[in-house]
């Protein structure tokens, strides 16, 4: 699950640099989508849900990278900009949901409850950011509003992020013991006396 956390990082923020001449994005949208469609791949068998998460994020590695590289702009790029928001949105909803069916199959605490909080928030975030991006275009005097909704995004999705990373490593120790964190050793039993 971990390459499911790194790839929100590259979903979730854009960082570019202008190097003498292109601008060039650290992190692309399209490599994120491609490392949750990987960790899905290998945790289909998990749960029902990842091979929906797998198809969808392979869609949207796909849709990602050519938006990213032909940028539509007025309408079209509204368009665009409204199907990767409900792409991505559908994404995180999965997300939550294959890991609460893996928690309940498997009787594995993963606190999918927190995991779905901080869906919900995000979504909602996502939501607001378009909604603001639609309205900037119409009402320019939307400014201070589109700056808290900017904040209330970014705080949003990193908390889905850390949340998912505690998630990644209570899976990964699945097998520990209840609530410790610590991977339980079993070394040699003792000799048996007569």
């Amino acid at each position: 699950m971990y390459p499911i956390a790194v790839g929100l990082i590259f979903i979730f923020f854009s960082f570019t640099v202008n190097i003498l001449g292109p601008t060039v994005e650290l992190l692309p949208d399209f490599v994120g989508y491609a490392l949750v469609a990987y960790s899905a791949w290998k945790l289909r068998a998990n749960s029902y849900v990842f091979s929906h998460v797998l198809w969808l994020s392979a869609v949207m590695a796909v849709y990602s990278a050519l938006a990213h590289y032909f940028a539509p702009t007025g309408l079209l790029g509204l368009a665009v900009s409204a199907l990767e928001t409900g792409g991505t949105a559908w994404l995180l909803i999965l997300l939550a949901r294959g890991v609460g069916e893996y928690e309940e199959t498997e009787k594995c605490p993963l606190r999918w409850e927190q995991l779905d909080r901080w869906k919900l928030l995000t979504v909602a975030a996502y939501i607001a950011v378009f909604a603001c991006s639609v309205a900037v275009e119409f009402i320019p005097m939307v400014g201070f509003f589109t700056l808290l909704v900017l904040i209330y995004w970014a705080v949003s999705c990193v908390g889905y992020t850390v949340c998912f990373f505690r998630t990644a490593r209570r899976w990964k120790h699945r097998d520990d013991g209840p609530g410790t964190g610590k991977k339980v050793i079993s070394g040699p039993l003792p000799p048996h006396k007569d």
